[in-house]
């Protein structure tokens, strides 16, 4: 596999400011130009640095490529804990909302798992994708827990079912080029399905 280890880790102020930079401007350059367009030459100028001072930081594309994945991951479960944990709603609808939100994310990481593909990074298979599947299944655990207090089930086999059902529900739908209101009524119609099946 490509080496997609960061060459430092950010720690001064400065340092962490540059890195963010960086990693915009390869967020943008993805998002306008795509995986064939992405390249760290376009990212430097974008980010209005030499290419020299962004190999100080990623020895190549395919490692900037990763730690977007890994920060628009960790982004995505940010998005779906706070529906999750939104008290003002009922469990049901924190449900359809953290899909929704969900979906929605995954459709805009299309590009994004693209060009993982093209640069032959298995992100399913690291270490990093395990700390997040875990992480979501916590989450998702901890909403069932208080959705069904007085319920006895198998937490564990229900965590697991909701997050392979909508993850491999959403990919499918968002390689298919799928969004705005066809994407939302796919998000709508699984989160009622999983509503059902876990009885909220």
């Amino acid at each position: 596999m490509v080496d997609v280890t960061p060459r430092k880790t950010p720690r001064q102020q400065r340092s962490r400011e540059m890195d963010g930079f960086i990693l915009e401007a390869a967020a943008r350059i993805l998002e306008e130009k795509g995986p064939e367009g992405f390249n760290t030459n376009r990212i430097a100028e974008r980010a209005g640095i030499s290419v020299g001072s962004l190999y100080q930081y990623y020895p190549n594309k395919a490692a900037l490529l990763f730690r977007l994945q890994e920060r628009e991951n960790s982004a995505t479960l940010d998005r779906v804990e706070t529906c999750l944990c939104d008290g003002s709603r009922s469990h049901r609808d924190r449900l359809c909302d953290a899909v929704q939100a969900f979906f929605e994310s995954e459709a805009a990481e299309s590009p994004l798992r693209k060009g993982l593909q093209q640069a032959h990074i298995h992100f399913r298979h690291t270490p990093v994708f395990v700390e997040i599947e875990e992480r979501a299944l916590i989450m998702i655990r901890r909403f069932l827990a208080e959705a069904r207090p007085d319920r006895t089930g198998n937490d564990e086999f229900e965590a697991q079912l909701l997050l392979i059902v909508l993850s491999s529900v959403a990919e499918c739908l968002t390689e298919r080029g799928m969004t705005g209101r066809e994407l939302r009524h796919w998000a709508d119609a699984c989160a009622a399905m999983l509503a059902n099946h876990i009885q909220l």
